[in-house]
């Protein structure tokens, strides 16, 4: 009877030890908020991922995060290149890294989430990449209604030693449906728009931004670098348009981009204002924010 008693005793000391070892999931939404820089490493098959970037499925990787205070989050997710343009320029620019794995339990509160990483592996690859990052957060600054970045600086680890491991800095975006919860929106897919038919002021500030970065890349009627956001309570009101995706833009201006024939344009870095028609005094309101953030 005693000896079971103790074999009952030591099996809860072990799932209680169990219990302790769990690393705490990482808060998904305080993880944006925060500007300190991650140390990642990410495991997988780079070859692979360098050789089949067309339609590509996931394929399995190891990703680790170690934050400022020394804790260190890991475990199995899946990765796969995105972005048709990056794919088709760039050696290892974008992957989408899917977090959702039950042996990752410090992960659990994440699903699929971006991450840009530079175009190539030399030092200005890396500062096209700091800047497009800057742009985002430059965008935070002048409305709630945009992305989260986080800036990471990844040790990329090919676990076929087929390519020498390098390290590079890229950044994590927030999830759209993330970005919805936060003001009670929800995602509107699938419906032809006209820039005409987006709220009034918040469009005014996106064709203001758009203009001011020199950018040029997007299109509200395709859904090109374009997230529109609807009220869950009114989802048949007019939408709120989400800028990302400013690799080709005249502030980044990186040395693959160029801007379409049919713009009358020949740089990125000339500016040509894509927005719908605004009176000036439609514009002045929105030009608040930016005088107010000039410095």
């Amino acid at each position: 009877m005693k000896s079971k008693k103790w074999i009952i005793a030591i099996v809860f000391l072990f799932l209680a030890q169990l219990t302790i070892a769990q690393p705490k999931p990482i808060d998904d939404k305080e993880f944006f908020k925060d500007d300190r820089i991650i140390e990642m490493k990410l495991s997988t098959d780079i070859k692979g991922l360098l050789a089949e970037k067309k339609d590509m499925n996931f394929v399995g990787a190891t990703v680790s995060f170690k934050f400022k205070d020394g804790t260190v989050a890991e475990g199995p997710v899946k990765v796969r290149p995105r972005g048709n343009f990056r794919k088709a320029q760039c050696r290892l620019a974008s992957l989408m890294i899917d977090f959702k794995n039950p042996a990752s339990p410090a992960f659990s509160k994440f699903g699929t989430i971006k991450m840009v990483g530079g175009c190539g592996f030399t030092a200005s690859n890396e500062q096209y990449l700091l800047k497009e990052y800057l742009v985002y957060k430059m965008y935070n600054m002048l409305t709630d209604l945009s992305f989260r970045v986080r800036l990471i600086h990844v040790n990329y680890f090919d676990t076929k030693a087929k390519v020498k491991s390098y390290d590079q800095y890229a950044f994590l975006i927030e999830d759209v449906d993330d970005l919805a919860k936060r003001h009670k929106f929800q995602e509107k897919e699938n419906t032809r728009y006209s820039p005409i038919g987006m709220r009034r002021e918040e469009s005014t500030l996106f064709f203001l931004f758009q203009y001011m970065i020199g950018n040029t890349d997007w299109s509200i009627p395709f859904y090109h670098n374009v997230k529109l956001l609807v009220d869950k309570k009114d989802t048949m009101s007019m939408p709120y348009p989400i800028a990302y995706d400013f690799d080709i833009s005249g502030l980044v201006n990186p040395p693959y981009g160029s801007p379409p024939p049919e713009l009358g344009i020949e740089h990125l870095t000339q500016r040509l204002y894509r927005g719908y028609e605004r009176s000036m005094d439609e514009i002045e309101l929105a030009v608040k924010p930016f005088l107010e953030k000039e410095e």
